[in-house]
């Protein structure tokens, strides 16, 4: 196995292990108001949820920033 397979199996275990922790530790009950629903979460699911939302969110943004800037590089050069 190469070194970068070996790295990102160690990401995926601490990122798993820092997940469960966030669930198991953050138990209470909180009231998630949106505009018209009202919905009753646990606190750490909301948190997981939000940083991987964050994170899909911030990956999509710079695909499209560094492909357009790719597809300009290839135009002008």
């Amino acid at each position: 196995m190469s070194f970068s397979v070996i790295l990102l199996l160690v990401l995926i275990i601490l990122l798993s292990i820092y997940s469960f922790l966030i669930l198991a530790l953050n138990n209470s009950i909180i009231n998630f108001d949106l505009l018209f629903i009202e919905i009753d979460l646990q606190l750490g699911i909301l948190v997981l949820v939000s940083f991987c939302l964050g994170i899909t969110i911030a990956t999509i943004l710079e695909l499209i920033y560094f492909s357009s800037k790719k597809k300009n590089k290839d135009e002008s050069g």
